[in-house]
Parts: C-alpha cells; structure tokens; sequence
C-alpha cells in the first residue's frame, strides 16, 4: 500500500464552509434589497394615487364654481336671448330661493359641509336645464359623487369698494375617487 506524501496532502486546502457563509450572505443582502424596493414601489403607488385623487377633486370642484357662475349670471337659458335671461341678484332672495342660492351672508365657508345632506348646496347639474328642458351639464361622468357648490349674495362692498354690480361669495366642493380627499374652493364673483 502506497502512503501519500506529506507534500500532496497540504496542496489539497481543507473545505471549512467558507463559500456557504458567502453565498448565505449574499441572499440576505439581496433579500434585504428586494424588500427595500418593494416598499418603494408601493409608496410611490400611494403617493401617485394620491396625487391623482387630489387633482380629479380639484378639477370637480373648478367645474362646479364654473357652474355656479353659470347660475349667476344665467347663462343657463343659452337657448334664451341674451336680454331675457335671468341672473341672480338680491331680488331672488325674496322671490323663492334658487336651488344652491342662499342670502344669508353669515354662513361660514370654512366649517361648511356641502357634502353632508344640509340640502343647502346644489349638486353639479342640477340647476343646468334650460327653460326649454335641454340638459346642458349632466355632471362629471365616472365619479361617483358629484360636486357641489352654494353661491352666497353678499353686500356689493365685500367685494371691493368700488364696486357698483351685484356680488356673490361662490363656495365649490370637490371629491376625488377616495373618500377622505376633499377641496374646497371658495371666490368673491361680480355681476
């Protein structure tokens, strides 16, 4: 039986798991970067989500202002000529209140909850047929809850000394797809 030398059994180096630890390491790492970019991914998600819920409420909301001052001046009747439609003015308040008209200049647009069944504001197109029964603004298709808005008489000195016309204090309310996004917009409009 041959024995083998001394000098061959040292060229051989010993396995002590050295590339096992290596190799566990570097799965550990990897899965820490994998988990560090799934959680990226999904707040950016959010964040995108977000965003785009806050601009479809800041858009339903622009368009229910634009309505509202539809409503002033009555540019609903377009069907009308000019000189025989009906804008608002303080007469209205004694007349029968518009639906989303209000005289009342104390209401406070800052706690105001159009959305919460007050029945005070009026619904994005609801006030949009004509006298002759055209409905010219549905409302927003695909959101689910329509904008809302509440024009508000105001004395014509609130909306500048110098102004001679009427004016109204315009209160629009928007929701995005979610329901906790909200804007609310609020503007001084002459007539």
């Amino acid at each position: 039986m041959t024995r083998p030398s001394p000098l061959s059994i040292a060229n051989h180096p010993r396995q002590r798991g050295v590339a096992l630890l290596t190799a566990l390491i570097f799965l550990v790492v990897l899965t820490l970067l994998g988990i560090g970019v799934y959680s990226t991914t999904t707040s950016e998600e959010k964040m995108a989500r977000n965003f785009r819920d806050k601009e479809i409420a800041l858009q339903s909301a622009e368009a229910a202002l634009n309505e509202a001052k539809m409503l002033i001046n009555g540019s609903f009747d377009s069907l009308l000529p000019a000189n025989s439609r009906k804008p608002l003015s303080e007469d209205k308040c004694y007349q029968g209140t518009t639906h989303g008209f209000s005289c009342d200049p104390s209401i406070n647009s800052s706690t105001l909850d159009l959305f919460a069944g007050s029945g005070t504001g009026a619904q994005m197109g609801s006030n949009s047929t004509s006298s002759v029964g055209t409905d010219l603004s549905p409302g927003i298709v695909g959101l689910n809850i329509q904008p809302r808005y509440l024009v508000i008489w105001q004395r014509p000195d609130v909306c500048g000394i110098s102004n001679t016309g009427h004016c109204f204090q315009i209160i629009a309310q928007g929701r995005g797809r979610l329901p906790n996004t909200r804007v609310n917009l609020v503007e001084l409009f002459t007539y």
